[in-house]
């Protein structure tokens, strides 16, 4: 647009003047989010999803005082949460958390991946809501995508609804390019980028229960027992419903309540994935960049697994080791890092590289931090905040690290394990594992027999033909040579199932572990509880 000649001057009188008629939702404002001044609180319309499939839009009114979480910038997601009531008179009271985002989606259904909402409620299905309340797993209610009437036009809140025609040039421009970055941070291939154009659309969930941030725990023990909770929801849910989380932060982890006692509360499912008999997930990068594993931050093609989400556990037991569990105590770490910086221009702080740089700058950095106990206790553990809880933290630190990086038992097949040895994360490359115990080393000699006999066989059934061609046969190694068609039915699946009952024991242990840390917390809550009460009760004598 340009001012200086008159098709210019027209063209922007035109735009001013179409601003002047906009709609308030062309004006950027939620037409179903309205804030009484009367009453001073929010009144959220939510998608009524429990209501009759007849195509009519219903809604349920949530009331809610303030955001708890506020979107951090205008583009991508744009998560908020309100703490909210669904009756307006207990506002004050809060039970239920709406979580308001705007995910992708894909512009065909065909290509559309499970949302968050279908996932959560296939495991209350598979589990039961009793057994969903008492691992500690949020629940869904009323949610869907948000919907309003616009010019009597009945209007889903969506990308495409916003930019109008510009939506369609959008979707040209996109088809033309060779890769797309799509919502799992794969790139779509030049077969089918016209089928899978991105959008994003408005989503509103309302969750139960309301749980509160891990940052107003009281110490690490109650930290202990919150992450024991969450991955025993973990392993039941990837066991059982067979979905694997892939995100597991801080901000992902919510504390609930129990009476006297804390609980552990699992949110956000929005990087879930359906897993495959193995319980192994696509290989592909996703996660908040300080508490991805290695494998995840270097895009490994090894399937994700169980063992990498472990992984992100080990961070968060760092990270809240050093940064401290309470806001108290991170608000001064904070302060004292930025005098620190001040003195000194070139300061780093620990862990900073955990959260700057590429993917790869910041598994160079993990693995370096990692690669030996000396190391892990130079570069991370003597930065832990200090007190006899905090020494509980390194301990359960430690252990973590031992399991996943130092673990005799567990294959160099899977992600999580001797990443910081530089092995080729091929899985062809992969094989071989080294297991101990008899009975694995005599499936291992099985296995090797079964190789073997499968490539002697192969040449003794191509002998009485041509040479040439026999000699093609018994040296291809390719998948049309009777030796790999063999190995592949046979061998294979030997090695795979060795690779898995490895992988469960190695589960199971640090299950055992967490629980073993668990009661020494819980333990310890119960000391500091008589403790107090000895000195309330001198106090008053």
């Amino acid at each position: 647009m340009d001012v200086t000649d008159s098709a210019g001057r027209a063209a922007y009188i035109s735009f001013i003047v179409s601003l002047c008629y906009c709609t308030d939702y062309e004006l950027g404002y939620d037409p179903t989010v309205v804030w009484n001044a009367d009453k001073k609180y929010w009144v959220i319309k939510c998608p009524d999803s429990t209501a009759a499939k007849d195509g009519k839009v219903r809604v349920v009114e949530y009331y809610a005082r303030k955001q708890i979480i506020e979107a951090e910038r205008i583009f991508g997601r744009h998560t908020r949460g309100f703490a909210a009531s669904l009756n307006r008179n207990m506002v004050d009271e809060p039970d239920t958390f709406i979580k308001d985002a705007w995910p992708y989606e894909s512009s065909d259904s065909q290509h559309t991946s499970q949302n968050e909402l279908d996932i959560l409620k296939y495991i209350e299905k598979k589990l039961g809501g009793k057994s969903v309340d008492r691992l500690g797993i949020v629940r869904a209610e009323n949610s869907g995508i948000v919907r309003f009437r616009e010019a009597g036009n009945l209007v889903n809140d969506d990308t495409s609804a916003m930019l109008g025609s510009v939506f369609a040039d959008f979707k040209v421009a996109l088809s033309q390019t060779p890769t797309v970055p799509t919502t799992n941070n794969r790139a779509l291939t030049e077969d089918n980028p016209a089928k899978s154009i991105l959008l994003r659309v408005h989503q509103r969930m309302i969750l139960q229960p309301l749980g509160r941030p891990l940052h107003t725990l009281k110490s690490p023990y109650e930290l202990i027992i919150v992450l024991a909770d969450i991955m025993v929801a973990h392993s039941v849910i990837l066991k059982t419903c067979g979905y694997l989380h892939r995100n597991i932060s801080p901000n992902n982890i919510m504390v609930v309540d129990d009476g006297e006692r804390v609980r552990g509360l699992l949110i956000d499912f929005d990087h879930a994935i359906k897993t495959d008999k193995s319980r192994l997930a696509i290989a592909e990068r996703t996660g908040t960049l300080p508490f991805m594993s290695i494998c995840n931050l270097q895009n490994s093609k090894v399937q994700r697994s169980e063992l990498d989400d472990w992984e992100s556990i080990l961070y968060v037991v760092c990270w809240l080791g050093v940064h401290g569990v309470n806001r108290d105590e991170q608000v001064a770490y904070q302060q004292e890092i930025d005098a620190m910086c001040k003195d000194d221009e070139y300061y780093k702080p620990p862990l900073a590289k955990w959260e700057a740089g590429t993917f790869d700058d910041v598994a160079i950095a993990k693995k370096n931090d990692l690669e030996d106990d000396e190391s892990f206790n130079d570069c991370v553990l003597q930065y832990f905040q200090e007190g006899a809880a905090y020494d509980e933290l390194k301990d359960m630190a430690r252990s973590l690290r031992l399991a996943l990086f130092e673990n005799p038992e567990l294959s160099l097949l899977y992600s999580g394990v001797s990443v910081i040895r530089d092995i080729p994360d091929k899985p062809a490359s992969r094989k071989g594992a080294k297991v101990l115990g008899k009975s694995v080393k005599a499936i291992e000699k099985g296995v090797k027999a079964l190789k073997i006999g499968a490539q002697a066989f192969g040449k003794r059934s191509t002998t009485s033909r041509k040479g040439a061609e026999t000699s093609e046969i018994v040296t291809s190694r390719g998948s049309g040579s009777y030796s790999e068609r063999f190995w592949i039915k046979y061998a294979n699946p030997f090695e795979k199932r060795l690779e898995l009952d490895a992988r469960n024991q190695i589960n199971d242990n640090i299950l055992a572990l967490m629980s073993e840390f668990k009661d020494i917390a819980t333990a310890a809550l119960v000391m500091e509880s008589a403790s107090f009460l000895l000195e309330d009760t001198y106090s008053t004598s």
